[in-house]
Protein backbone atom coordinates (compact mmCIF):
# COMPACT_ATOMS: atom_id res chain seq x y z
CA UNK A 1 0.00 0.00 0.00
CA UNK A 2 1.59 3.48 -1.27
CA UNK A 3 1.74 6.29 1.56
CA UNK A 4 -0.45 9.20 1.22
CA UNK A 5 1.71 11.39 0.14
CA UNK A 6 3.60 9.16 -2.60
CA UNK A 7 2.68 9.58 -6.23
CA UNK A 8 3.14 6.61 -8.48
CA UNK A 9 3.42 9.22 -11.52
CA UNK A 10 4.47 12.12 -11.74
CA UNK A 11 3.31 15.12 -13.77
CA UNK A 12 5.63 16.10 -16.52
CA UNK A 13 6.60 19.83 -15.90
CA UNK A 14 7.50 20.81 -19.36
CA UNK A 15 4.41 20.31 -20.98
CA UNK A 16 1.18 22.26 -20.46
CA UNK A 17 -1.08 19.98 -18.76
CA UNK A 18 -4.49 19.52 -20.74
CA UNK A 19 -6.76 17.72 -18.02
CA UNK A 20 -7.08 21.05 -15.87
CA UNK A 21 -8.82 22.54 -19.33
CA UNK A 22 -11.34 20.05 -18.94
CA UNK A 23 -14.37 21.02 -17.00
CA UNK A 24 -17.11 19.18 -19.49
CA UNK A 25 -17.40 17.96 -22.42
CA UNK A 26 -17.51 20.73 -24.56
CA UNK A 27 -14.19 21.59 -23.76
CA UNK A 28 -13.06 18.25 -24.58
CA UNK A 29 -14.90 18.60 -27.82
CA UNK A 30 -13.21 22.44 -28.45
CA UNK A 31 -9.66 20.54 -28.38
CA UNK A 32 -7.74 19.33 -31.83
CA UNK A 33 -7.57 15.42 -31.88
CA UNK A 34 -3.47 15.70 -32.01
CA UNK A 35 -3.90 16.76 -28.22
CA UNK A 36 -6.69 13.58 -27.04
CA UNK A 37 -3.32 11.06 -26.55
CA UNK A 38 -1.84 13.78 -24.10
CA UNK A 39 -5.18 13.86 -22.40
CA UNK A 40 -5.78 10.39 -22.32
CA UNK A 41 -2.38 9.91 -21.14
CA UNK A 42 -3.35 12.76 -18.02
CA UNK A 43 -6.54 10.70 -17.16
CA UNK A 44 -4.79 7.42 -16.75
CA UNK A 45 -2.39 9.46 -14.11
CA UNK A 46 -5.02 11.36 -12.46
CA UNK A 47 -7.06 8.03 -11.93
CA UNK A 48 -3.71 5.70 -11.09
CA UNK A 49 -2.80 8.52 -8.35
CA UNK A 50 -6.33 8.66 -6.88
CA UNK A 51 -6.58 5.05 -6.61
CA UNK A 52 -3.40 4.47 -5.00
CA UNK A 53 -4.71 6.24 -2.20
CA UNK A 54 -8.56 5.80 -2.24
CA UNK A 55 -8.95 2.07 -3.57
CA UNK A 56 -11.29 1.59 -6.45
CA UNK A 57 -10.78 -0.40 -9.42
CA UNK A 58 -7.75 0.04 -11.83
CA UNK A 59 -8.39 -2.13 -14.90
CA UNK A 60 -12.18 -1.52 -15.98
CA UNK A 61 -11.25 1.90 -16.03
CA UNK A 62 -8.17 2.66 -17.95
CA UNK A 63 -9.33 0.08 -20.52
CA UNK A 64 -12.00 2.59 -21.28
CA UNK A 65 -10.08 6.07 -21.62
CA UNK A 66 -10.00 6.42 -24.97
CA UNK A 67 -13.54 5.00 -25.39
CA UNK A 68 -14.78 7.74 -22.64
CA UNK A 69 -13.34 10.39 -24.52
CA UNK A 70 -14.83 9.40 -28.06
CA UNK A 71 -18.09 9.25 -26.93
CA UNK A 72 -17.78 12.62 -25.28
CA UNK A 73 -16.17 13.87 -28.16
CA UNK A 74 -18.89 12.24 -30.98
CA UNK A 75 -21.84 12.35 -29.04
CA UNK A 76 -23.87 15.38 -27.84
CA UNK A 77 -23.54 14.69 -23.96
CA UNK A 78 -25.80 15.22 -21.72
CA UNK A 79 -28.61 15.33 -24.37
CA UNK A 80 -27.30 11.89 -25.77
CA UNK A 81 -27.10 9.56 -22.59
CA UNK A 82 -24.85 7.22 -21.89
CA UNK A 83 -25.57 4.30 -19.69
CA UNK A 84 -22.46 2.58 -18.38
CA UNK A 85 -22.30 -0.96 -17.29
CA UNK A 86 -20.12 -1.41 -15.22
CA UNK A 87 -20.10 1.30 -12.54
CA UNK A 88 -16.14 1.74 -11.91
CA UNK A 89 -15.52 2.23 -15.85
CA UNK A 90 -17.04 5.79 -15.00
CA UNK A 91 -13.51 7.21 -13.89
CA UNK A 92 -12.32 8.89 -17.11
CA UNK A 93 -16.13 9.85 -17.44
CA UNK A 94 -16.37 11.97 -14.32
CA UNK A 95 -13.14 13.30 -14.90
CA UNK A 96 -14.95 14.98 -18.78
CA UNK A 97 -17.99 15.85 -16.92
CA UNK A 98 -17.29 18.56 -14.20
CA UNK A 99 -16.05 16.23 -11.43
CA UNK A 100 -11.96 16.81 -11.73
CA UNK A 101 -11.73 18.88 -8.90
CA UNK A 102 -13.70 16.84 -6.39
CA UNK A 103 -11.81 13.30 -8.17
CA UNK A 104 -9.64 13.16 -5.25
CA UNK A 105 -12.19 12.31 -3.10
CA UNK A 106 -13.45 9.27 -5.11
CA UNK A 107 -15.15 6.39 -2.73
CA UNK A 108 -14.72 8.69 0.22
CA UNK A 109 -16.93 9.69 3.23
CA UNK A 110 -18.81 12.64 1.57
CA UNK A 111 -16.96 12.10 -1.58
CA UNK A 112 -17.67 11.51 -5.04
CA UNK A 113 -18.89 8.14 -5.59
CA UNK A 114 -16.85 5.06 -7.22
CA UNK A 115 -20.41 4.18 -9.33
CA UNK A 116 -22.84 6.87 -11.79
CA UNK A 117 -24.94 8.75 -9.79
CA UNK A 118 -27.88 10.73 -11.22
CA UNK A 119 -27.85 13.42 -8.28
CA UNK A 120 -24.06 13.92 -8.63
CA UNK A 121 -24.00 15.07 -12.45
CA UNK A 122 -26.44 15.50 -15.69
CA UNK A 123 -24.25 13.56 -17.37
CA UNK A 124 -24.98 10.92 -15.34
CA UNK A 125 -27.95 8.97 -17.08
CA UNK A 126 -28.64 5.74 -14.59
CA UNK A 127 -27.42 5.31 -11.39
CA UNK A 128 -24.94 2.08 -12.12
CA UNK A 129 -23.28 -0.30 -10.06
CA UNK A 130 -22.33 -3.48 -11.25
CA UNK A 131 -22.64 -5.20 -14.14
CA UNK A 132 -25.88 -6.40 -16.43
CA UNK A 133 -28.10 -3.12 -16.57
CA UNK A 134 -27.40 -1.30 -19.17
CA UNK A 135 -28.47 -2.89 -22.38
CA UNK A 136 -32.04 -3.07 -20.74
CA UNK A 137 -32.07 0.88 -19.26
CA UNK A 138 -31.01 1.94 -22.37
CA UNK A 139 -33.83 0.40 -23.87
CA UNK A 140 -36.06 2.00 -21.32
CA UNK A 141 -34.61 5.32 -21.95
CA UNK A 142 -34.63 4.89 -25.51
CA UNK A 143 -38.20 4.13 -25.70
CA UNK A 144 -39.10 6.65 -23.72
CA UNK A 145 -37.49 9.44 -25.45
CA UNK A 146 -39.09 7.92 -28.86
CA UNK A 147 -42.57 8.07 -26.92
CA UNK A 148 -42.12 12.02 -26.17
CA UNK A 149 -40.79 12.60 -29.98
CA UNK A 150 -36.99 13.06 -28.66
CA UNK A 151 -34.50 12.20 -31.25
CA UNK A 152 -31.32 12.36 -28.77
CA UNK A 153 -29.22 8.82 -28.62
CA UNK A 154 -28.78 6.59 -26.24
CA UNK A 155 -25.35 4.34 -26.10
CA UNK A 156 -24.85 1.46 -23.76
CA UNK A 157 -21.15 0.48 -22.51
CA UNK A 158 -21.20 -3.03 -21.72
CA UNK A 159 -18.16 -4.92 -20.79
CA UNK A 160 -16.20 -6.57 -17.97
CA UNK A 161 -18.65 -8.98 -16.30
CA UNK A 162 -21.69 -8.15 -18.49
CA UNK A 163 -21.24 -10.04 -20.81
CA UNK A 164 -22.20 -12.91 -18.39
CA UNK A 165 -25.48 -11.31 -17.16
CA UNK A 166 -27.23 -12.59 -20.30
CA UNK A 167 -28.80 -10.09 -21.89
CA UNK A 168 -25.55 -8.86 -24.47
CA UNK A 169 -26.16 -12.91 -25.49
CA UNK A 170 -30.01 -12.48 -26.37
CA UNK A 171 -30.47 -13.12 -29.97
Amino acid sequence: MLSPDTTPFKTNDTAMEILPTINSPDDLRALPQSALSQLGEEIRREIINTVAKNGGHLAPCLGVVELTMALHYVFNTPEDKIVWDVGHQAYAHKLLTGRRKQFHTLRQYQGISGFPKREESPYDAFDTGHSSTSISASLGISLGKYLKGDNKRVIAVIGDGSMTGGMALRP
